[in-house]
């Protein structure tokens, strides 16, 4: 994602070099001409850049709750949960745990080493 600032430059750039798109990218470095072609279409349409990009969640509130209030009911398991309900991803759910229910999150540590001791290789010598 490229800041309002950056974006705002290059379609100034794009105006100012008579629309040549090569030009503008070859100068900056950035963007793509597809994301030029559409940020100059925002700033013709709208007259300027949007500053902030927000996103809507995919998911309703009450879904979120419904998700966490399963996740806590029966018992703390976040692949179950997700497996069951059909949604949302792990580390999703995991987020909204950790927003929701932050005294809940049920973390899973194994005692074990991370990452096997690399086998030596003996050389043999007669």
């Amino acid at each position: 994602m490229f800041t309002y600032q950056k974006r705002i430059k290059a379609v100034q750039l794009l105006i100012q070099y008579d629309m040549s798109y090569a030009t503008v990218i070859r100068e900056l470095g950035y963007p793509s001409k597809g994301a030029l072609i559409n940020w100059y279409k925002e700033y013709i349409k709208n007259g300027d850049l949007h500053e902030d990009y927000i996103r809507k969640s995919k998911y309703s509130e009450e879904e979120r709750q419904k998700a966490v209030a399963y996740y806590l009911e029966h018992g703390k398991c976040i692949s179950r949960t997700v497996r069951i309900l059909g949604y949302p991803s792990r580390p999703e759910l995991d987020a909204w745990i950790k927003e929701l229910a932050p005294d809940e999150k049920k973390y899973c540590r194994s005692g074990g080493d991370l990452v096997k001791p690399k086998r030596t290789i003996r050389s043999w010598t007669c």
